[in-house]
């Protein structure tokens, strides 16, 4: 388990990833967060759980000015694997979880002293109060992209679908071609959707190709006509104007947000 407390500098680090845990707390700032595909307005406290290999970054929105605080805790995978209660629990959630995690501004500052005072404690009062802190966020109302009203059995049903989605988003199916691939009914596929993610088939893949626009847009130097291309548009006219429409900007106005950063890698 690693903590690290940094004052005073730029809020800067390149699109990474680790093979661990990562509660990041951010003081004093705010512009965009970066988690996998997502990409969301975080404002002056912002508290965010990044799972193993899941890459992210932030951009703050005054670029290279100092940010007051930022609290970032690393823990193995196995920290809490061990035949202890409460850290069976903490273990069970955390391996529950299939996405990073964004938490309310009132539970940030719930934990808020938790985290400024591990910088200084010792090893043991680490663990503690990093469970202290975990307690508290299993039980916090995680603010998510899309809300979720759907029975247990629907999300079981839906995650092999969504899985399916995510792997071909440059070709996606048809929703008759989905239904055949899943062995349902267009209008079962189509109740699916809307009582556990509350969208269309349509919107979902629509906004499922934007977010990963947004991605490749933020994170690579790929032509504008690639990205649509790979996100599964037609043209780049259409991809500009669906984005346009959406994000209230062109692809391109999006991506001069972060031409600041030493390094845009291609891929």
């Amino acid at each position: 388990m690693s903590v690290k407390h940094i004052q005073n500098t730029p809020l800067l680090f390149e699109w990474h990833q680790h093979d661990c845990y990562e509660l990041i707390l951010t003081l004093g700032a705010n512009g965009k967060r970066f988690l996998a595909d997502d990409v969301h307005a975080f404002e002056s406290i912002d508290l965010a759980l990044i799972l193993p290999t899941e890459p992210h970054t932030w951009d703050n929105a005054e670029q290279q000015a100092p940010v007051g605080d930022v609290v970032v805790v690393l823990w193995p995978k196995s920290l809490f694997s061990v035949d202890i209660s409460e850290f069976e629990a903490i273990q069970a959630w955390l391996s529950g979880l299939d996405q990073g995690c964004v938490f309310s501004k009132d539970t940030a500052l719930k934990v808020k002293e938790y985290m400024l005072d591990m910088n200084t404690a010792n090893a043991l009062k680490r663990l503690t109060l990093l469970s202290e802190v975990l307690f508290i966020l299993m039980q916090a109302n995680v603010m998510k992209s899309a809300a979720v009203n759907a029975s247990a059995r629907n999300v079981a049903r839906m995650t092999p679908i969504l899985d399916l989605l995510k792997s071909r988003i440059a070709c996606l199916p048809s929703l008759p071609e989905l239904a055949g691939e899943v062995n349902l009914s267009v209008a079962t596929l189509k109740r699916l959707f809307k009582s556990s993610l509350g969208t269309s088939y349509s919107q979902y893949c629509l906004t499922l190709k934007l977010k990963r626009a947004k991605h490749l847009l933020a994170t690579t130097a790929l032509p504008i006509g690639v990205i649509a291309y790979r996100c599964g548009f037609n043209s780049s006219a259409y991809f500009n104007q669906c984005y346009k429409k959406h994000e209230g900007m062109t692809p391109n106005a999006f991506r001069k947000q972060f031409a600041w950063r030493k390094r845009i890698v291609r891929r």
